[in-house]
């Protein structure tokens, strides 16, 4: 008995820490850009327009706001606000889902490493869907989907 106990802890903690190296990579998935910075932004922007019921509703400019706070100059760093109102409308219609709006509106990120290349990033909205259960996980799943799209797209030639 104590030695199955001892299994169990032991595989509980191993399981533990495959998560804890997993997660990060499963979370956050990247996608180099072959295009320049412009191109990369303006493929992405003709892209959410493009997709349906999908639209842009803001971005952020890092670089511009750690330099207008006073801090060190960074490479371009920032992020697109996506929304689609359709999904939505299907996950916030059941009140015990709002507390989702945390993490809404999905945003894109968008940066420059120091030797030039273009990034895109994104939240695996899928997997963080899966953690919530019902209709949540149903819709971010599809939007999931939509969302990879939208990127790959955008960081073709």
């Amino acid at each position: 008995m104590g030695t199955a106990i001892l299994f169990i802890g032991f595989g509980m903690l191993l399981m533990g820490i495959a998560v804890w190296i997993m997660m990060p990579k499963m979370m956050l998935t990247t996608y180099k850009s072959e295009n320049n910075l412009k191109e990369t932004l303006d493929k992405l922007k003709d892209a959410i327009l493009a997709a349906e019921n999908w639209k842009a509703t803001g971005d952020f400019d890092f670089q511009k706001n750690i330099h207008d706070a006073g801090h060190n100059k960074i490479e371009m760093v920032g992020s697109i606000a996506i929304c689609n109102p359709k999904y939505a409308s299907m996950i916030l219609s059941e009140e015990l889902n709002r507390k989702v709006t945390a993490i809404m509106p999905i945003t894109i990120g968008v940066y420059e490493k120091k030797n030039g290349e273009i990034f895109v990033s994104e939240l695996n909205i899928g997997l963080m869907g899966m953690m919530f259960g019902g209709t949540i996980a149903k819709v971010m799943s599809i939007a999931g989907k939509d969302v990879k799209r939208i990127i790959v797209s955008a960081t073709k030639k």
